[in-house]
């Protein structure tokens, strides 16, 4: 038997319930990671899984990045003391769902049926129970009974074994005397313990939890940040700081369920919850007036603010008398000893690994950041710089406040139609590289994606110039946006290279080009070429024997030949102390080169592509959501994205769905000065605009 002491207690559930709001997102690393850190702060019961409980993937209940066993393997792996389960919801679980969990020495299941269904229950419950694990029934939508119907209920259910009976307000419409009376009710019927799960649809998740517990319940739920289905569930966080208040769940260490709130939880669901600060300031009873002055003593003498806070309003609950934070922090950093939740690294073990070229695996990686990130999801497909016998998939994801972007790399047109058939629907936007510089790259890539995708809406760019621009911006960064005056050299003569040092010179830099006889000699390469070499001054070209000379006395040399590596410790040797040595092919530079680069005191950086891709991805991106528009509101004519007006048009942020009135056409391209003899036009606009901002959006 279990042992349910003390009483109350929580069951967290953020990995299960709150995974609705992440479209059922959470990996097997999540998993592991955060029932890691919620067993560490001292939490005993744990849900995991899908929210819809076990199968529910395979059911078709919204595809999730991780299976059950994934998720089993994970908990099991990682738990070490405290209770941890899942739910299971009969018509979607399944017997072998049950039988697969205690494989895993799954502690609890719950067993939710509708309040009204509860036969349902039976032979998963006394099934679970011959399996050994602690079974709660969760009547759903209890609210859809009477309280002494309900007893009934518990009843029942107590009689097929459950050892817990659950009131799960799934809708949030209860209040504390519904809760009061169920709990009263239950407990002059039978003796079974009693759960409680409610949802915040009315903001009376928390009043009713504290009312349970009042009650007697011997368990309620909560999540980190309240994540959950529909409205949400009571703030586990918010709850165990009442809960101590009333000295309840000591054990469980308030400071750190905060901080994994925060680093884990926050990132997922910006603006939801409660900041650590509000949480700290309602335990303690701290004016938040006196925040700056508190973390300015707190930052005297290193030492947590919250734990100065609480030490404040023991004494003074009104003001921040400075001798007295003064000596409260003299005091604190006496006694400190820094707590650190440790949590160990996650071991998928092979069973874990796919196949890394996979584009599947790398769908359901974009899928899931994006969830978590609430971005659009992108594949961005680029021609090789040679020919492969096969396209290869990157493992790096990048995410951007926009989009969560992969990349894959191909050859040939037969690439390109293989990767656009399985992308197709599986990502929001292809990002697709046109570059015609290789004879062996499709001739008409965007032709042939147009033809291939439904659902994934394309978008494309050329590799060439958004590489010229990417090295252009990491060196600009680098040297902290002083450009001007400052002496670049560039390891390589071609095309994009000439477009890097035109670029740069525009900034003001001194840039110097070194050429070397067979850059020019790319087998691939189109005949025809964009860029000559007159496009640069002749007097800004050295060849590789008067090399050093250039290299003497640069700030940043960018090592960028057409083929191979040349660039070797003989002429690294030439490099000074602070000089920026830039990969810019990736691998274009000679161990030799780089172990001497590290002697003379330089600076070896690889490109980093990213942030300018991200950039393109963004430009392309709004691009297509501003096209030039024009409409009628309300009579008047409206125009947007670009389109030139006609006199007295009024200019919007979006013709079809305006939310702005930016100004009025002067018929020439611009906006007229004096607005006054167009004013009846943009007040209808205006109220137009204002009166769908509050039309009913259900």
């Amino acid at each position: 038997m279990v042992d349910i002491t003390p009483i109350p207690d929580i069951m967290e559930v953020t990995l299960r319930d709150g995974s609705y709001v992440i479209d059922f997102q959470f990996t097997a690393e999540d998993t592991a990671t955060l029932v890691s850190a919620l067993e560490k702060a001292g939490f005993r019961w744990i849900e995991v899984g899908h929210g819809l409980g076990l199968n529910a993937q395979d059911k078709g209940k919204r595809r999730a990045v991780a299976s059950d066993e994934e998720h089993l393997k994970a908990a099991s792996r990682t738990i070490k003391n405290a209770k941890w389960g899942m739910f299971f919801i009969p018509g979607i679980g399944r017997a072998e769902d049950i039988e697969l969990a205690a494989q895993y020495n799954m502690d609890f299941i719950r067993i939710g049926t509708n309040v009204t269904e509860i036969d349902r229950a039976k032979p998963f419950i006394e099934l679970a129970k011959s399996l050994g694990m602690f079974v709660c029934y969760n009547a759903m939508k209890s609210y859809a009974i009477s309280p002494e119907e309900f007893a009934a209920v518990a009843k029942q259910t107590q009689s097929w074994g459950a050892d817990m009976v659950y009131i799960v307000d799934s809708a949030g419409t209860m209040l504390p005397e519904d809760v009061a009376a169920f709990i009263e009710a239950i407990k002059a019927e039978c003796d079974v313990p009693i759960g409680f799960h409610g949802h915040d649809n009315l903001s009376m998740g928390m009043a009713n939890t504290l009312q349970a517990i009042e009650s007697g319940a011997a368990i309620v739920d909560s999540s980190l940040r309240g994540m959950g289905r529909s409205a949400g569930n009571v703030i586990t966080e918010a709850l165990l700081a009442i809960m101590q208040r009333r000295n309840y769940a000591k054990d469980i260490d308030l400071k750190a369920v905060m901080d994994i709130s925060a680093g884990l939880i926050a990132p997922l669901v910006p603006g939801r919850g409660l900041d650590t600060m509000a949480i700290t300031a309602g335990l303690a009873g701290f004016h938040s007036s006196f925040t700056a002055k508190v973390k300015s003593y707190a930052e005297k003498f290193d030492i947590d603010v919250r734990d100065l806070i609480v030490r404040l309003c023991e004494q003074n609950r009104v003001d921040a008398p400075d001798n007295l934070l003064e000596q409260l922090g003299k005091d604190i950093a006496r006694e400190k000893h820094i707590q650190q939740i440790r949590i160990p690294a996650f071991d998928p073990q092979s069973e874990y690994d796919e196949i890394a070229n996979s584009l599947e695996t790398l769908f359901k990686r974009l899928y899931s950041d994006a969830q978590k990130h609430q971005t659009y999801t992108a594949l961005n497909v680029v021609l090789s710089q040679t020919l492969e016998e096969n396209y290869s998939v990157s493992k790096h994801i990048h995410t951007t406040p926009n989009h969560t972007i992969g990349s894959v790399t191909f050859s040939t047109e037969m690439h390109l139609v293989d990767i656009l058939g399985q992308a197709d629907g599986h990502v929001d936007f292809i990002l697709l590289d046109t570059d015609r510089r290789r004879i062996f790259g499709p001739q008409a890539a965007a032709l042939t994606a147009s033809d291939i995708l439904e659902k994934s809406r394309l978008l494309i760019y050329s590799d060439s110039r958004l590489w010229s621009k990417a090295v252009r911006d990491q060196i600009v960064r680098l040297l902290h946006e002083q450009v001007q005056g400052t002496k670049i050299v560039i390891a390589g003569d071609h095309r994009r290279s000439r477009l890097l040092a035109l670029m740069l010179t525009d900034y003001g830099a001194d840039v110097t080009v070194i050429v070397r006889d067979r850059d020019e000699e790319e087998d691939y390469t189109q005949a025809t070429t964009v860029f000559t070499q007159t496009d640069y001054p002749d007097d800004h070209y050295v060849d590789i024997d008067h090399a050093a000379d250039v290299i003497d006395d640069a700030k940043v040399v960018v090592v960028w030949p057409t083929w191979g590596t040349w660039f070797d410790g003989e002429l690294a040797a030439h490099l000074n102390a602070g000089t920026y040595l830039l990969d810019a092919g990736i691998g274009s530079i000679e161990a030799s080169g780089l172990q001497k680069a590290h002697e003379q005191g330089a600076f070896p950086v690889r490109i980093n592509i990213w942030p300018t891709l991200a950039g393109t991805m963004l430009t392309a991106h709004v691009g297509t959501e501003t096209q030039p528009k024009r409409n009628q509101v309300d009579g008047v004519t409206v125009v947007s994205g670009g389109a030139i007006g006609e006199e007295g048009d009024v200019v919007v942020d979006d013709a079809d769905y305006p939310t702005r009135v930016i100004g009025v056409a002067d018929g020439l391209c611009g906006l007229v000065a004096h607005t006054g003899q167009y004013r009846e036009n943009v007040q209808k606009v205006v109220e137009a605009i204002n009166t769908q901002k509050v039309q009913a959006k259900v």
